[in-house]
């Protein structure tokens, strides 16, 4: 089993920049136990780093997450192609389309 310290180690600084703005009277809400191989964390939270938490994961986002193809609705790599249908997509798509057409268009002289 791979054992991940960084990620430990990355909820170990995110509590404690958050931490810093707790009031003084501030009291935990809940508990977190990362497990990582031998290593385990267990952090308590407050009203404060709970909140930062929830937020922090509800905004995180893929990098490999280039959204739902305008087409088909399918998956779009990091091309920009779609890749079910392989639409290109974006202003990407749209120029590339647009160049194709005129291409098309032009007639051999």
């Amino acid at each position: 089993m791979t054992s991940h310290p960084d990620a430990i180690e990355a909820m170990e600084r995110f509590v404690a920049r958050i931490a810093r703005f707790d009031p003084p009277d501030s009291s935990p809400v809940l508990s977190v136990e990362l497990r990582s191989g031998r290593l385990r964390g267990r952090f308590e939270l407050t009203e404060r780093t709970a909140a930062a938490l929830v937020q922090a994961l509800a905004t995180w986002s893929d990098p490999d997450d280039a959204g739902q193809c305008d087409h088909c609705g399918g998956r779009i790599g990091p091309d920009l192609g779609c890749r079910d249908c392989g639409h290109l997509n974006g202003i990407f798509g749209a120029t590339v389309a647009h160049h194709a057409a005129r291409v098309a268009a032009r007639t051999e002289d």
